[in-house]
């Protein structure tokens, strides 16, 4: 079986992550996609919202694709989440199957800052997904992804909230509902 994994804070998960997910899916062929919400990620400094809540909206947001699951491993380990802990839990749990890492071009240009980077790229295989804006070269053992992209971001969703302005748009409605009934992200700043 081929398994993508795809990480991230999903502070919020908007419709692009579900959108380029599903497009990298179709184009390689993956069987499914594991979804990875992180507790703390070593190369952000900002705070996530609630992990219960993330991992509510990106159980709300997968909720219509069967193709498309849920692992809690890096929020219940303690500490930074390490691409590296991930993948020799996931290599252990499916000994069998490929494992492919969705990441974006920004994960791909600090790769060599990753812990043990060198250890991962034996593990999986590594998808760089590409969006319109980007402009590089990707190496081998790298792979290209030029799919389907929505030039959206949880930060620009965050700042929508803060700033009373519209972000229905940018979300899966049990999404967007989720954060209106909670008042999510309703006190962050707008800088």
């Amino acid at each position: 079986m081929k398994i993508g994994i795809f990480g991230g804070t999903f502070d919020p998960i908007h419709i692009g992550h579900i959108i380029s997910v599903m497009e990298v899916k179709l184009k390689f062929g993956l069987d499914k996609v594991i979804f990875i919400p992180a507790r703390q990620s070593p190369h952000k400094e900002t705070r996530p919202a609630d992990d219960d809540d993330r991992v509510l909206m990106v159980e709300k947001a997968i909720a219509g694709y069967g193709d498309f699951h849920l692992d809690r491993v890096e929020l219940d380990r303690k500490g930074v989440s390490y691409t590296y802990d991930t993948a020799v839990y996931l290599k252990e749990k499916y000994p069998h199957d490929e494992l492919f890492f969705l990441m974006g071009t920004d994960q791909y240009k600090s790769f060599e800052k990753w812990y043990r980077f060198e250890d991962l790229l034996e593990m999986m295989k590594f998808i760089v997904m590409m969006r319109h804006s980007d402009d590089m070269e990707i190496a081998s053992p790298f792979i290209r992804a030029d799919q389907l992209v929505v030039e959206v971001s949880s930060t620009l969703i965050r700042r929508r909230i803060g700033e009373g302005l519209p972000f229905r748009h940018f979300l899966d409605a049990s999404v967007y509902e989720y954060i209106k009934e909670n008042a999510l992200y309703e006190t962050q700043s707008s800088t």
